[in-house]
């Protein structure tokens, strides 16, 4: 790579430097018309091997009078139709966007590099369809496949341990003996000595002489009476005393039925 290739481009110092990808125009003016100024965008390419996409374009107002030119297979050359008033102000709307809109008529002109194609998007949906589609499809073969080796993998895996349970308790055995003492399995289990029996809080309550408590009322609106207490107006918290019984009764009838 050139050297002036590496510096970055600087149109607040006069040195200009456009990379273009795509293929690059330049404008000249139409000789065939004389009284209304046309102008005419041609294609740049190269003159040893008529390369027209990748070139580089380089200016430093300082040193070159012309516009030059850089080939990405190592060709160089001074392009003199390049007019290089027309570089700069593209460069610098490249650049800086120079909002000016007197410099904008270059680009309406032709000037400078060609738009890219537009996007194919019948392509693209294709192309997403297909990947959905085959991406499907993977799924639903690796979910049958995984269907099918499931089961497999259970059983070799039961296999395996079944096959290796008398190995590992002979060598279970093997290392007790070794270690001195008897196989767990030979040695009778203790049994279990009975814990104290804890006496029930009735017993407790009669041994110190407390009273059994007393359940409450249900509801400490009406006290369980159904009305409000010294008025005839029922009570809208509770379902009554008669409710409650009956599901007191339904609860116990539960309790007796289930055991």
């Amino acid at each position: 790579m050139r050297p002036e290739l590496m510096r970055p481009a600087d149109p607040a110092a006069g040195y200009h430097r456009v990379v273009s990808a795509r293929r690059f125009r330049y404008i000249e003016r139409d000789p065939d018309h004389t009284i209304r100024v046309t102008w005419l965008a041609q294609d740049l390419a190269c003159p040893a091997c008529q390369t027209d996409t990748g070139l580089q374009l380089v200016l430093d107002e300082a040193v070159d009078r012309i516009v030059r030119v850089y080939c990405p297979r190592q060709h160089d050359w001074a392009e003199p139709r390049i007019e290089p008033a027309h570089f700069i102000t593209y460069s610098r709307l490249q650049t800086w966007v120079d909002p000016d809109p007197d410099s904008l008529w270059i680009m309406d002109a032709g000037f400078g590099e060609v738009d890219p194609p537009p996007i194919d998007y019948v392509a693209d949906i294709k192309a997403g369809w297909g990947y959905g589609l085959k991406y499907a499809k993977r799924r639903a073969k690796s979910k049958a496949k995984a269907a099918i080796r499931k089961p497999v993998r259970q059983a070799r895996r039961r296999l395996t341990k079944a096959a290796h349970r008398p190995v590992a308790a002979a060598l279970r055995i093997a290392w007790t003996w070794q270690a001195g003492s008897a196989p767990r399995g030979a040695q009778p289990r203790p049994e279990a000595e009975p814990g104290p029996k804890i006496p029930s809080a009735a017993k407790y309550r009669k041994a110190y002489g407390m009273p059994a408590p007393q359940r409450g009322p249900r509801c400490l609106v009406c006290d369980d009476t159904g009305t409000i207490p010294d008025t005839p107006i029922p009570c809208t918290e509770c379902e009554g005393p008669v409710a409650a019984a009956l599901a007191d009764a339904e609860r116990r009838a539960e309790r007796a039925r289930r055991g």
